[in-house]
């Protein structure tokens, strides 16, 4: 049971790396894009959601849609 247990959280730590990579990458190209938008504010309401319209229909579970509706505004919000 250790074993298994020690599996899965070096396969979540592998995640959390991968993670932070992305959003890492998503950060810098909204930065791209706040850069091009420099004469109009770089909020839309509009877009933001659109992301969370597309997120809700990517979603397979197990997170709820508002679980990650949650996260993804967050995400947003820090980029």
């Amino acid at each position: 049971m250790a074993d298994d247990i020690a599996k899965h959280r070096a396969e979540i730590d592998a995640l959390d790396e991968r993670i932070v990579a992305l959003l890492n990458e998503r950060a810098s190209r909204a930065a791209a894009i706040g850069k091009l938008k420099a004469n109009g504010g770089a909020y839309r309401p509009e877009r933001e959601a659109q992301v969370l319209r597309r997120v809700a229909l990517a979603n397979r579970g197990p997170l709820a849609n508002d679980a990650l509706a949650r996260l993804f505004t967050e995400i947003m919000s820090a980029c």
